[in-house]
């Protein structure tokens, strides 16, 4: 009889042990899956707020028109051709201007771009009558801020005055939050936004010319 007992009470004793055993894992499990799920939330939240402000910025900028008639692509195209015969280094605002200048040289290549009395070598690629640059590059030559989102392929240049959007594979700028037409589309291009000369330049105060001598574009501080 004792022995039949005892083996009972032994019995309950290891059943007792295995489902605290079940508990403690369950606990664990539960806990470490909770502790994943919120650090997954995390990195989704950072990654969200990123993505957001893309939005945004899609939103706020209305880079293609609404209209895709026969007649709203013959108006772009129309557009485009006259956009393509102006100069290339003055950004005139006017669709309907048609304006002819050979540029001054037809390669892509590295181009020595002389302002206040300094000298920075940038890469120019010569596309439909334009010199397209580095938005990037032109920034740093200026000393004023600049910001691309990889996601919308759109940069942002600005400083205390003035600011300008521009978006790659876009033949419209957004300076000072009024959509202006560019002479040429801009380019995603080496992990940067090329864009022409002409539209950065003038935007932000500078005149282009072409130092045919030095062999070197000048940009001077319009007064």
């Amino acid at each position: 009889m004792k022995t039949r007992i005892f083996k009972w009470t032994l019995s309950l004793f290891v059943l007792f042990l295995i489902f605290q055993s079940v508990n403690i894992v369950k606990a664990d499990d539960d806990y470490g899956r909770d502790e994943h799920e919120e650090h997954e939330s995390y990195e989704r939240d950072e990654w969200d707020d990123d993505e957001e402000y893309d939005n945004w910025v899609d939103e706020e900028y209305e880079w293609q028109d609404d209209d895709d008639s026969a007649e709203a692509e013959q108006r772009t195209l129309y557009q485009e051709t006259q956009l393509q015969q102006s100069y290339w280094n003055v950004w005139t605002k006017d669709t309907s201007t048609f304006l002819t200048e050979n540029l001054p040289f037809q390669e892509a290549k590295e181009v020595p771009v002389e302002m206040n009395g300094k000298s920075e070598s940038l890469y120019v690629v010569p596309v439909n009558g334009q010199l397209l640059v580095s938005g990037e590059k032109m920034a740093q030559l200026f000393g004023i801020k600049y910001k691309f989102y990889k996601q919308s392929q759109i940069l942002e240049i600005s400083n205390d005055k003035e600011e300008l959007f521009v978006r790659a594979g876009s033949n419209a700028a957004y300076e000072n939050m009024v959509k202006t037409p560019m002479p040429a589309k801009a380019l995603h291009f080496e992990n940067s936004i090329f864009l022409p000369i002409s539209v950065i330049a003038n935007a932000f105060g500078y005149r282009v010319n072409w130092n045919e001598e030095k062999g070197t574009i000048t940009l001077k501080e319009i007064l």
